[in-house]
């Protein structure tokens, strides 16, 4: 009875981590938590804000990692940067642009994250 209840709830697990709504969900969740840094930008929204993103980021890596299809892993990290920067620009200007770190966290995330597409796209050669 152990191993046929833990294997359903392995084979359900699978399938929401592999599901496409559930990473539409996190990619949610990742816009939300940019927009969550910006409008608190101390030192407690960056580091609760840092967290949630790390864990967003490293199953969407995973998620990646799995599908190993070239196209797939494009689209993913071109969803996962307009995310990242949509919601940092969403922030700022709820906030009214006043911040100079958050305009400066804008800029510098959305120069990295272009420069890490542009490597992802020349690693693919897509």
């Amino acid at each position: 009875m152990v191993r046929r209840n833990s294997g359903v709830c392995v084979m359900v697990s699978e399938k929401l981590l592999y599901s496409r709504k559930f990473l539409v969900l996190m990619l949610i969740i990742l816009y939300l938590t940019m927009i969550y840094i910006s409008l608190n930008f101390n030192y407690e929204g960056i580091a609760i804000g840092t967290g949630i993103a790390a864990l967003v980021l490293a199953y969407l890596a995973y998620y990646a990692h799995v599908h190993r299809s070239a196209g797939e892993v494009v689209a993913l990290s071109t969803f996962t940067a307009l995310a990242l920067i949509l919601g940092v620009l969403t922030g700022s200007i709820i906030a009214g642009f006043e911040n100079v770190g958050v305009l400066m966290y804008a800029v510098t995330l959305t120069t990295a994250t272009l420069l890490l597409l542009l490597g992802i796209s020349k690693l693919y050669r897509i």
